[in-house]
């Protein structure tokens, strides 16, 4: 068996008196799409947080691509951190940046590039992510919902990501672009190898782009397949959040 790209096991999460996690093992499986869902305050984020080292457990261990990070020093992230990708939830796009500035921000402070190279592979990156070339020179202010999160993702993939974490990537869309998103992000799975994690509440996603499904709730994993499996389960946690009228689009919120 392949070593897991990212391995938890045993993750405590304390905020002051407040459980997030407790208890937490789970594996990311080399080139899966792995949804994490649950509820609002059911630590999705911070269990996303933990793995691209923003935020280290209070108890447990955490691996990434084969390296122990809880605890890490930024120093020793930083080469991890380039194996990486981030797209978050409202594309934290830089106003003050063209698009295509934007793209190119990782590789300006990971690598030594000449500028021309730069824009040249941050314009790579804009088509893959299925933006036309124009797109490059706009200012994130002037792009539509769907446009700016394709911006955000294309700035995820500038380092050529081994693993790509995606915060609610079709959040705020529109039933035609969040579709179109969904099998954007099959086709880079398929195109450059990628092992995906998403954060989402968007059920539609869940079944069109998910190899498998966590379920987060109480602190600790509720549920766990892929949707099939789920969506058959007589377990009461995870027929509560997979069926009934709160099923679609209901399960908002951070965590």
């Amino acid at each position: 068996m392949a070593q897991p790209v990212v391995r938890m096991r045993d993750i405590v999460t304390r905020f002051g008196d407040k459980v997030v996690h407790d208890g937490i093992s789970l594996d990311v499986e080399r080139g899966e799409v792995l949804a994490v869902v649950g509820g609002s305050g059911s630590g999705k984020s911070t269990l996303m947080r933990e793995m691209i080292m923003l935020l280290s457990p209070t108890a447990g261990k955490v691996e990434v691509l084969g390296h122990d990070v809880a605890g890490i020093s930024e120093l020793e992230a930083l080469p991890l951190r380039r194996r990486i990708g981030v797209m978050f939830q409202h594309g934290a796009l830089f106003g003050g940046q063209t698009v295509l500035e934007n793209v190119g921000v990782p590789l300006r402070e990971h690598t030594e590039l000449h500028d021309d190279i730069v824009d040249e592979l941050a314009q790579v990156k804009l088509t893959l992510a299925g933006l036309e070339p124009r797109t490059g020179a706009l200012w994130p202010n002037q792009l539509s919902g769907g446009m700016r999160k394709r911006a955000a993702l294309a700035r995820a993939l500038a380092l050529d990501p081994e693993l790509l974490f995606l915060d609610e990537p079709s959040s705020g869309l529109d039933p035609l672009s969040a579709d179109a998103l969904d099998e954007l992000i099959l086709q880079l799975r398929e195109l450059l190898g990628l092992t995906v994690v998403m954060i989402t509440h968007d059920m539609d996603s869940l079944w069109r782009a998910a190899d498998r499904v966590v379920l987060l709730g109480e602190g600790r994993i509720l549920g766990t397949g892929s949707m099939e499996e789920l969506a058959r389960s007589n377990d009461p946690d995870v027929k509560r959040f997979f069926s009934g009228p709160r099923a679609r689009g209901a399960q908002t919120g951070g965590g």
